[in-house]
């Protein structure tokens, strides 16, 4: 910036120079004879130096004042997309940057404060379902010591699922509080899956639906266990709504892929199908979108392969090797099932 600013200077020093020095060589060349021309134009031509000295060093001084509050706003506007919203840039005397410094921070304290707003409320309703869930728990616990073994066993299994939703609830305050999760583990994406879906399997033969898992060669992935059964519920759960017939399901790799035999997604919904719902109080089209973000807060990638079968892929970074194997060799060194 700044030595576009000195040259545009220059340039304009070195014109006006030219219209004004054109004139005075014409008129120094016709009345003046060779020996008091030459000296003429000697002296001009070091008055031309001096002018273009001069005016590359007001042209330095120039863009120094006027570059340095374009970067300090730069920096500021930066900081602020890195979520830092408490660095306003300084005045700089310059209305124009001024204004814009000042739109900045005041779009900065707007932000600031839904954002805190958001986190309140976030912690808010985690506390009270928290609540919720505790006194669940001490009633499912109860029946856990009921005569009847069918009784019991299907509290003891509902109060597991209860105790994974409070660690689900903690690692998606996290995510809310700080953009990411610091409770990554070397997760197996073949045992995750299978897990969640026998979750699953009952509500699909209810509507006489089946899901098969596929399993090829598989590393260990680095993520947040509670994200990643989130994730893969709200795939499970997006067929169930949404599809038809057998939701098929690949584990290879550090992916997992998911399809069915519905219709696919209509080209309509395909631009915004990650995209939040522009009506808050809509019940439904926040299960992907949330998805998504909960795989980039993780480290991982969700997608859309093929629209026409509604085949998402959920893919994850391989777990560092503590054997000096590399991914592909541990991957190879796995056999395959079904």
């Amino acid at each position: 910036m700044r030595q576009r600013l000195v040259l545009s200077t220059l340039v304009v020093v070195v014109v006006v120079m030219i219209v004004l020095l054109t004139p005075v060589f014409v008129v120094v060349s016709d009345a003046a004879d060779d020996d008091e021309r030459a000296r003429l134009f000697g002296r001009l031509a070091i008055i031309a130096v001096f002018a273009l000295g001069a005016a590359a060093a007001l042209a330095a001084i120039q863009a120094r004042q006027l570059a340095r509050p374009l970067e300090r706003l730069a920096r500021s506007a930066g900081r602020v997309g890195d979520g830092d919203f408490t660095a306003p840039a300084a005045s700089s005397g310059i209305r124009e940057i001024d204004d814009i410094a000042r739109s900045l921070r005041l779009s900065a304290n707007r932000v600031d404060r839904m954002l805190a707003s958001e986190r309140g409320f976030t912690a808010d309703a985690t506390h009270q379902l928290r609540t919720g869930l505790t006194g669940l728990a001490i009633r499912l616990e109860l029946l856990e010591r009921h005569t009847d073994p069918e009784v019991a066993d299907e509290a003891r299994a509902i109060l597991e699922q209860t105790h994974e939703l409070n660690a689900t609830l903690d690692e998606l305050l996290a995510v809310a509080r700080s953009g990411s999760t610091g409770e990554r583990d070397d997760v197996d994406l073949v045992e995750f899956v299978d897990h969640h879906v026998d979750d699953w399997r009952l509500r699909f033969e209810r509507r006489h639906r089946q899901i098969v898992v596929t399993t090829g060669p598989t590393v260990p992935v680095r993520a947040t266990p509670g994200l990643v059964g989130q994730i893969v519920n709200v795939l499970i759960e997006n067929s169930l709504n949404h599809g038809s017939g057998t939701l098929a399901m690949l584990v290879s790799g550090t992916s997992v892929t998911v399809e069915d035999e519905g219709a696919g997604i209509p080209a309509a919904q395909r631009a915004t199908l990650f995209e939040r719902p522009v009506d808050h109080h809509a019940p439904h089209g926040r299960g992907l979108a949330l998805a998504r973000r909960l795989a980039e807060s993780d480290g991982g990638r969700l997608e859309l392969l093929d629209a026409s079968v509604a085949q998402f892929r959920l893919t994850y970074t391989s777990a560092p090797a503590t054997d000096g194997a590399s991914p592909q060799d541990r991957a190879d060194g796995r056999p395959e099932n079904q």
